[in-house]
């Protein structure tokens, strides 16, 4: 006969909840000794990106150097949206800001820079410029109701500080695959092609929109001058030497509210040494960078791109080309005129060296330079009778200049002003020759 048998549940055994605790607290302690994160380790994830909260870019940026998870961590953080809204540095950065708190700004976004830089350290390389690139895309004016105001707009300047310290230490190559990377982006290249290739003035919008780009992003944060010898070249070699000259003006050329005044140099003079140095220090400043950056251009070059720059869009009256040449120093002024004398162009060379002394005049420089340069074309020429009719044909440019200004100037008080100053110009040369021709009878 069969018997049922009930079986009791077994008891847990009882169980001591001061040893339960110590368990979880031995348990932590192990986590915290040999974790990678110390204490970090038994906070959740969104406590850790909490306490993020309240750290600077500064120290956040020192956090990513302490260890890969560190790195990590703060990585995560950085591209995780909205918590890290104030990295960024506010207000937003098309507001317009007062001039006096623009370096306190540009400082913000290096530090931003930094910390990218760090915390993308491990990451690939096309995948560091997609990051920049995704950041470009927030700071690009086109994206911003602002839009009507670009040159007063900060934005594309706070890039360019952000951009060249996360690329600082980079090597060519990869300097090479951001430019192309942001070219990409921004259609650069296109848009400089729509440009150089219609005619002067024919796209406002877009001329200003380049000269910004460029400049504010590649060209005016350089840490050094070969590094912006080294953006600039990576701007204007895949051209022709006409195109690059074109660039060189939409880059450095006159320009009043936005509007680049293409044939200003064609037309009219500076009417000061305050105007001349507006209007031409920036272009011989850049010309000089790249006289001076053997490693892509030679003496040639440099002497055919100031060439073709000085009959773009059209041919710039002599006093600006000296204008200019003062300014590039002697060197490059000296190889220029060498190399008109060489090839027989007496003419402009006269026009050019009969501007030299207009200019000293004005500005009240000394002709000691001019003396120079004419001592150097004369000593390239092979024949005396080549000089000769150097001299002669200076002089005489003189007298077709005061001529013309004599009958041709409308305006009395331009007239007068002019007329004197190429008058003087004259005697100041003509005085400097008779010293130079009579030297060892005045000694």
């Amino acid at each position: 006969m069969a018997t049922d048998v009930t079986f009791l549940p077994t008891k847990k055994p009882r169980r001591s909840t001061r040893l339960v605790v110590r368990e979880i607290e031995d348990h932590k302690e192990t986590i915290i000794r040999h974790g990678p994160l110390g204490y970090f380790n038994i906070l959740p994830l969104e406590l850790r990106f909490y306490l993020f909260n309240f750290l600077t870019i500064e120290d956040l940026s020192i956090l990513t150097i302490t260890s890969k998870i560190m790195r990590n961590l703060v990585e995560g953080y950085r591209i995780t949206q909205p918590v890290t809204l104030h990295i960024t540095p506010q207000p937003h950065n098309h507001v317009f800001k007062p001039p006096e708190h623009y370096e306190l700004y540009f400082e913000k976004y290096e530090k931003l820079g930094l910390l990218m830089k760090r915390s993308t350290c491990l990451y690939a390389t096309k995948d560091r410029l997609r990051v920049i690139n995704d950041f470009l895309t927030k700071m690009m004016c086109c994206n911003s109701e602002n839009d009507h105001d670009r040159e007063n707009c900060i934005s594309l300047t706070c890039f360019g500080k952000f951009f060249h310290t996360v690329i600082a230490g980079w090597d060519d190559t990869e300097c090479l695959k951001a430019f192309e990377a942001i070219c990409n982006h921004t259609s650069l290249l296109k848009n400089i092609k729509t440009v150089v290739t219609a005619k002067a003035g024919s796209y406002p919008k877009i001329e200003l929109s380049m000269r910004l780009l460029i400049r504010r992003v590649f060209l005016d944060p350089c840490p050094s001058l070969m590094d912006k010898a080294f953006w600039l070249t990576r701007i204007l070699k895949p051209w022709p030497m006409v195109t690059q000259a074109r660039i060189i003006y939409l880059l450095y050329g006159a320009s009043k509210d936005g509007d680049i005044f293409w044939f200003e140099m064609c037309e009219n003079t500076p009417i000061n040494t305050e105007q001349s140095l507006s209007h031409f220090s920036e272009i011989a400043e850049c010309i000089q960078l790249l006289f001076n950056y053997k490693k892509e251009w030679s003496e040639d070059d440099i002497v055919s791109v100031v060439d073709e720059l000085t009959s773009s869009p059209d041919e710039w009256l002599a006093e600006n080309v000296a204008n200019l040449l003062l300014l590039c120093g002697d060197k490059i002024t000296s190889k220029l005129l060498i190399s008109k004398a060489i090839n027989g162009r007496i003419i402009e060379l006269c026009s050019v060296t009969t501007s030299f002394c207009l200019v000293c005049v004005k500005n009240s420089y000394s002709l000691s330079c001019v003396m120079i340069m004419v001592q150097n074309i004369l000593q390239v020429m092979d024949n005396s009778k080549d000089r000769l009719l150097f001299i002669n044909s200076m002089m005489d440019m003189f007298k077709e200049l005061i001529l013309d200004m004599h009958e041709f100037t409308e305006s009395e008080e331009v007239h007068d002003s002019d007329l004197f100053y190429m008058v003087t110009a004259l005697t100041e040369f003509t005085k400097r020759t008779i010293q130079m021709a009579f030297k060892n009878m005045l000694l």
